[in-house]
This record gives C-alpha cells, sequence and structure tokens, in this order.
C-alpha cells in the first residue's frame, strides 16, 4: 500500500514536471513569435509611415526588410547555440525572448519617415536585424529543451508544443489586427494602430522575466558532460556536417511554405476580399483567417502525437508530396475565390498538409544530433536555410508576382521537392541521438 501510494506521488510528480517544462519552452517561444508576426502581419500597414507613401514598392521594401531579419539569424543560431549547449536551453531561450521583446518596444515609439525622413527606415533596419539574431537563437534552445524533456514514445507531442506556440504567435497577431479592423479602419491602423501592436509586443515580453524567475524550477534536460567536445561550427562542419546538410534541405521547402502559407496567404486573402467588399470585407478575410490559424495551432500536438505512433517520416514524405502537387493551386486560389466557406475550406486543408511538417520538423531535426552540440546543429541548419528561403518568400512573391505567379509557384513547387527528397532520404529506426545515455551524451 504504501509502495503504491508512493508510486501514485511519483507519478503525479513527473507528470508536473512534465508540464513545467513545456510552460517553460512554450511560453517564452509565443511571445518570441508573437512579436515577429506582429511586423508581418502589420507590415502592408505601417509600410507608409516608414517609406514614401506614393512609393509602389514600399510593400516589397518593408518586406525585403523583414527578410534581412533571416539573413542574420544564422548569427544568432550560433551565439545562442553555443550558449545554449554551455549554459543552459533556457538561459538562451530565455536572453533571445528579452532581446526580441526590446525590439518590438522600440518600433513602438520610432517616428516616421515624414517626421525624421530616411532615418526612420535605418532605425527599422537596425531593430529588423538585432530580432533577426535574437530570433536566430531562439528556435534552436526552444526546439531542444522541448524535444529534450520528453521521454521516448512521446517526443514528438512534447516537441510540437514549439510549433503550437510558433503558429500561437500568429494567432495573437491576427486578432489584434482583426481587434483594430474591427474598431477603425486601415488608414487608422496605418497611423497608429501598428504602434499598439509592437507595444503589446513588448508587453508581452515581461512574461520572459517572470519565466526567467521560475526557470530554476523547471526540471533540467539532458546534461552535457564536462569533458564533451565544444561545440563550436569547426566541430560541426567536421564531424556532423551530413545530419547538418539533411536539416538544411529538409528546412528549405518547409520554411519557404510555412511563410506563404502564413504570411503572404492571409494578405492575398484580405486584399482580394478588401477589393470585392471594402472594409467589411478585409474583417470578414481577417476573421477567417484567424479561425483557420487557430485550427493550424490545434492540430500540432495532434501531429506530433500521430508521429510518436508512426514515425516523423510518413508525415514529412506527406508534406512534400502534397506540397508539390498543391502549392500552385493555394497560391492561385487565393487571388480568386471570394466564397467565405470556399476560402476557409482552402485554408484548412493547406494547414492540415503543412502541419505534416511543422508539427514535426523540430524533434526530427533533434533527434540527428549529439547532445554537445545539438542546439548549434539544430540552429544553425535551420537558420541558414531559413534565411535564403523562409523569410525571403513574401519579398519574392511580391517583387515578381505583380501580374503573373507563376514564376513564384514553380520557385515554391522546386523547394518543396528539395523538402520531399529530404524525407525520403531519412534514416529510419526508432532509437536516436535523443536515447543515447546521458553519460555519453556528447560522445
Amino acid at each position: 500500500m504504501i509502495q503504491s501510494h508512493s508510486a501514485d506521488a511519483e507519478a503525479r510528480s513527473a507528470r508536473r514536471a512534465q508540464v513545467r517544462v513545456i510552460l517553460a519552452g512554450s511560453v517564452p517561444n509565443l511571445v518570441q513569435w508573437f512579436n515577429l508576426y506582429v511586423y508581418a502581419t502589420f507590415a502592408p500597414y505601417f509600410r507608409t509611415e516608414f517609406f514614401d507613401p506614393d512609393s509602389t514598392e514600399s510593400l516589397v521594401y518593408v518586406y525585403g526588410i523583414f527578410a534581412l531579419t533571416f539573413v542574420v539569424r544564422p548569427l544568432g543560431s550560433w551565439l545562442f547555440g553555443r550558449l545554449a549547449d554551455a549554459r543552459g536551453r533556457q538561459r538562451a531561450l530565455v536572453l533571445a525572448v528579452a532581446m526580441m521583446s526590446a525590439g518590438s518596444v522600440a518600433l513602438a515609439v520610432t517616428p516616421t519617415q515624414q517626421a525624421i525622413g530616411a532615418w526612420a527606415a535605418v532605425i527599422l533596419v537596425v531593430v529588423s536585424v538585432f530580432q533577426g539574431i535574437a530570433t536566430g537563437g531562439e528556435y534552436a534552445a526552444a526546439t531542444v529543451l522541448l524535444s529534450e524533456s520528453g521521454t521516448r514514445g512521446h517526443r514528438g507531442f512534447f516537441a510540437s508544443f514549439q510549433s503550437t506556440t510558433i503558429v500561437g504567435g500568429l494567432v495573437l497577431a491576427q486578432a489584434c489586427l482583426l481587434v483594430l479592423l474591427a474598431a477603425s479602419d486601415r488608414a487608422a491602423i496605418s497611423e497608429w494602430g501598428w504602434r499598439l501592436a509592437f507595444a503589446a509586443g513588448g508587453a508581452a515580453g515581461l512574461a520572459s522575466l517572470w519565466w526567467a524567475r521560475t526557470s530554476d524550477r523547471a526540471p533540467s534536460t539532458q546534461k552535457v558532460p564536462g569533458s564533451a567536445p565544444a561545440s563550436t561550427l569547426g566541430a560541426l562542419f567536421r564531424q556532423h556536417w551530413r545530419p547538418l546538410v539533411w536539416v538544411f534541405l529538409l528546412t528549405a521547402g518547409g520554411s519557404a511554405a510555412f511563410y506563404t502559407a502564413t504570411v503572404t496567404v492571409p494578405l492575398l486573402v484580405r486584399e482580394t476580399f478588401f477589393a470585392a467588399d471594402g472594409s467589411s470585407g478585409e474583417v470578414t478575410a481577417t476573421g477567417l483567417v484567424l479561425a483557420a490559424l487557430v485550427v493550424l495551432m490545434l492540430l500540432q500536438p495532434l501531429g506530433g502525437a500521430l508521429s510518436d505512433r508512426i514515425g516523423r517520416k510518413p508525415l514529412l514524405i506527406a508534406f512534400g508530396a502534397l506540397g508539390v502537387l498543391g502549392a500552385g493551386l493555394l497560391v492561385q486560389a487565393t487571388t480568386r475565390a471570394t466564397s467565405p466557406p470556399v476560402v476557409f475550406g482552402i485554408l484548412l486543408l493547406a494547414f492540415a498538409v503543412l502541419t505534416c511538417y511543422l508539427s514535426v520538423n523540430g524533434i526530427a531535426k533533434a533527434e540527428v544530433f549529439p547532445a554537445h552540440i545539438r542546439a548549434l546543429g539544430v540552429g544553425f541548419g535551420y537558420a541558414v536555410a531559413n534565411s535564403l528561403f523562409g523569410g525571403t518568400a513574401p519579398v519574392i512573391y511580391h517583387a515578381t508576382a505583380a501580374d503573373d505567379s507563376t514564376g513564384f509557384v514553380v520557385y515554391l513547387t522546386a523547394l518543396l521537392a528539395v523538402t520531399l527528397f529530404a524525407a525520403l532520404r531519412m534514416q529510419g529506426g526508432s532509437a536516436t541521438a535523443l536515447d543515447a545515455p546521458k553519460s555519453a551524451a556528447g560522445r
């Protein structure tokens, strides 16, 4: 009886510990991505405040700066990846989120182009670089923290909470836009509404301070032995270049598809509805996108749990194959359809396919690196591919698809074919580097 009671108490304690790990990795991640997607969501509105309102290229400029945040992500992945491997995943995660939130506060109070001229754009670039470094560091820290915290047979479910909170950041940004559209109009949002959104992102950063205070109570993940090899780029390139290349290839199409589906497509839907029905159409479109993103967010733990049963590889192959077949249809349909049920159905179908990648890509990457270099390997491989193909997807679309999106569709489909190739080349088997004994984790 006493042994049974003790076993029950230990089980409850283990469950509470797992919940604390999920929260410790997920809440800062949510804050980070909310800040990032405030920029992506409100860029079409604040572009006239940083660039000449009469310029027809201002949307290309703001999304070009958004792409710049991805260019510097490899630097952030290197800096924070080494910090995470050497000093702990949680510490690196909190520092990255604090940097991102500080950048949002700066943008919320930045004078406009009408007030200080070209210096407004300079400030936007500087802050974006600062936030890009922070985002490059955050991804690896959160991915590895959640991947290592799970137990064998449940790691996909645990790791999926990273993608859940990534989409959660999108949900919050879209919710802010919907509230502002319902209370005002696009002219008011362009004038002052975007500042409220950035201020909200900065305020959410206060949560990271609270999580920093409670991080000591979060259970520790894998410890890297003091005798483990150093976490350096040299070691990564020399000893782990094969998994690094695989992570790069897997990320290429997945990242491009993600930013196309969650940044470009929502903008296309809003503009299509606005052209057909004015401000009320824009509100309707924003509501449709928000509802679809909520479904996408809820699908992530289901995808992660499914991968624990059938493996990561079948889901990644399904994403690559369906993406190659359907990417063009998604882009074309969202520039033409104006029926709310039809558009909502298209979004749900696209997001279901995207879940096959989004819910498992983090854990799949973490499973191919040993503990001593895991954060750097995951973060650097992801950041380089993301900087080339992910953040650039919106600016490439707007720079090339003014009259015809065929070229962009071919580009996106080719990247998805690369990801499909990587998925097909994925090694099978149930045991991974995450299952290595802790004493050998750094070997």
